[in-house]
């Protein structure tokens, strides 16, 4: 996951913090540590935030599904 562009494109949009937790179904503390990468997303807040932040397609894999996981994924199952 790229938590940094994530952070980005939430200033980029102007969004406040507490607007996006409500919209996604969670509290702003715990969304705070889900953006610092202390807890991880769910499926459902995941979709939710690509909703919520008008994400494209490309956005949306760069941020969620970015090269790390990839190279993750293949160093594991080597």
């Amino acid at each position: 996951m790229n938590y940094e562009l994530l952070k980005e494109v939430i200033r980029d949009n102007g969004v406040k913090m507490s607007f996006l937790a409500d919209k996604i179904g969670i509290s702003r503390q715990a969304l705070h540590m889900k953006i610092n990468g202390e807890r991880t997303f769910t499926q459902g807040e995941i979709m939710a935030l690509k909703t919520a932040l008008h994400l494209s397609d490309e956005q949306f894999l760069q941020i969620f599904f970015d090269d790390d996981v990839e190279q993750i994924s293949t160093k594991e199952s080597v």
